[in-house]
């Protein structure tokens, strides 16, 4: 499969589970923490700590793969550009 497929599939996936845009949310803040000194698990606290401040809520399984779907999203954009 192509990037570009994974891409959408990814979209739709999030679309259809954790609502409209919200997949953009968790990537901004993800994006956001990704470039952090920090170790992964001090990464995951902090972006569900912004998730919580912005008032993303969401059931602890679903922020679970909201985070996931857009950690591998964002992989997957920067290996089409």
């Amino acid at each position: 499969m192509t990037n570009a497929i994974i891409l959408q599939a990814i979209q739709l996936l999030a679309g259809l589970v954790l609502g409209s845009g919200t997949l953009d949310r968790i990537a901004a803040v993800v994006e956001r923490w990704a470039d952090q000194e920090l170790t992964g698990a001090e990464k995951r606290a902090g972006v569900l700590a912004e998730l919580e401040v912005i008032g993303l809520k969401l059931t602890e399984s679903l922020t679970n793969l909201g985070i996931e779907l857009a950690v591998t999203y964002l992989k997957k954009q920067t290996e089409v550009k």
